[in-house]
């Protein structure tokens, strides 16, 4: 037996994908609701009947992502540093290949992302993870993660340029000599 979605799941969804292209191919900035509602085939109405603004878009669009980065820092959380290190470092690989569109839309929002409440477990969560990767409280070695993380994010958003696994390798390698272990 089929499961049929609701019509306003299935219109809530194709806001998201919508709004999710926009943000990546034009940026978050350039991107009015009245273009999510147009290239979702809605009404501006309807796109604010399911979302209160477009910061709350955007947080919807970072959902995916954002539960994978929690789900991280939360596993990681419970090893020993070490181990955390290893895991923050092994996990931090997939997630960023997994999610490069997401870090398209993060390098736009950067400047203006701690003054956007509706992300803030993301934003939390990223720093927790930089914490993580660095394996110590060495301040140096925070900003060798905060470097190392920022570099491979850049990497990550010129898909065309490089495969998932090439992209896997070059995060590995980079990150596993960049951090050294506490």
């Amino acid at each position: 037996m089929a499961v049929t979605t609701p019509a306003r799941e299935r219109t809530r969804r194709e806001i998201v994908r919508q709004a999710m292209d926009l943000f990546q191919a034009a940026g978050y900035n350039a991107t009015s609701l009245q273009d999510i509602a147009t290239a979702a085939g809605c009404s501006k109405a309807t796109v604010l009947y399911h979302f209160s603004s477009k910061p709350a878009v955007l947080a919807a669009v970072l959902e995916p992502a954002a539960a994978d980065l929690a789900n991280l820092v939360g596993a990681a959380a419970e090893l020993p540093r070490p181990a955390a290190q290893d895991l923050a470092i092994e996990r931090f690989i997939d997630l960023a290949v997994e999610h490069r569109g997401v870090v398209d839309v993060l390098q736009d929002i950067l400047p203006v992302i701690e003054n956007m409440p509706e992300i803030a477990p993301l934003v939390a969560d990223g720093i927790r993870l930089t914490e993580l990767m660095a394996g110590s409280d060495d301040p140096m070695e925070r900003d060798l993660a905060k470097f190392a993380i920022n570099g491979l994010l850049g990497e990550c958003r010129h898909a065309q340029e490089r495969t998932g696994d090439d992209l896997r390798r070059l995060c590995d390698v980079a990150l596993r000599r960049l951090l050294r272990r506490a």
